[in-house]
């Protein structure tokens, strides 16, 4: 074959046979295929995106927790960086370990809650001085004399009188038997009981807003101990929620507690009472 008739090599090439014109170098060849796939592959490929904030999440489709919020898509779940460690933990776990140590009750706002529960308190005292009928017991609609006879029209005095002290000492001997509730879910939780004043203030409205419940008035005595007791547990339940500021596993110890307190010390003032008269 005559060296005229040789064709080019490249298409592209000009008629004097110069390739230099057209052709690239083997390094740019290669960049403009890098580069050219790098296009048809996102072009190709969505886009991942978290599905928590929207943001975008990396290619590597084994990364399952988006690096701006802590999203785990697998698991649904937000996670929290460790500082020490540069390892994700739970935001609830790392919650929990913040806890420790600190008061159950933190707020130290004590007077308000005194002031209130006193309040609620002298209500119900001047009802039962005032022969409330929801306090005392009834038959026929007539109250009990100082011979359990139902024969008087309204409660006797000394009825009304002692009706209002075993309000006040039995106010006393609960809000005692919450006071060591909480103390002993503190130990649960190891957490320190907070301040004393601030944890009985709260304590004392709890017991006097179940008090107050004794208000509504019911013509049968079992009826009306059976309303008056549930509805008085539900309130003290309600007010506990709001100072512990849970409705959870922290407010099921401290009620539990104080029930068990409750049972403790009821038998043990009836041991006393039997025991009195034998001095």
């Amino acid at each position: 074959m005559l060296e005229e008739d040789r064709q080019p090599e490249h298409p592209g090439s000009g008629p004097d046979g110069d390739e230099s014109t057209y052709d690239l170098a083997p390094e740019e060849r290669a960049d403009s295929a890098r580069s050219g796939d790098s296009i048809r592959s996102t072009s190709d490929t969505p886009e991942r995106r978290c599905q928590n904030c929207g943001a975008p999440m990396p290619e590597d489709d084994a990364v399952m927790v988006c690096p701006s919020c802590g999203y785990d898509i697998v698991t649904n779940r937000i996670f929290v960086p460790a500082e020490a460690a540069g390892e994700p933990i739970e935001t609830n776990v790392d919650h929990a370990a913040s806890l420790a140590g600190s008061p159950l009750v933190t707020a130290t706002a004590w007077r308000p809650f005194a002031i209130a529960a006193g309040v609620v308190l002298a209500t119900v005292a001047f009802a039962m001085l005032a022969g409330w009928s929801s306090f005392f017991i009834q038959r026929d609609g007539n109250f009990l004399d100082g011979q359990g006879r139902a024969v008087l029209d309204s409660p006797a005095t000394s009825a009304r009188f002692g009706a209002v002290l075993r309000l006040l000492v039995g106010s006393a001997v609960i809000v005692a038997c919450g006071a060591a509730a909480v103390r002993a879910a503190a130990w649960f939780e190891s957490r320190t009981f907070g301040e004393p004043r601030a944890v009985l203030a709260r304590l004392s409205l709890a017991v006097a807003a179940a008090a107050a419940v004794r208000l509504l008035p019911i013509e049968s005595h079992v009826l009306r101990n059976i309303v008056h007791g549930g509805l008085g547990i539900a309130v003290i339940a309600l007010v506990m929620m709001l100072v512990l500021r849970d409705r959870g596993r922290l407010l099921g110890i401290v009620l539990v507690c104080w029930a068990v307190a409750f049972l403790l010390v009821v038998p043990v003032a009836r041991l006393i009472a039997w025991s009195i008269p034998i001095f």
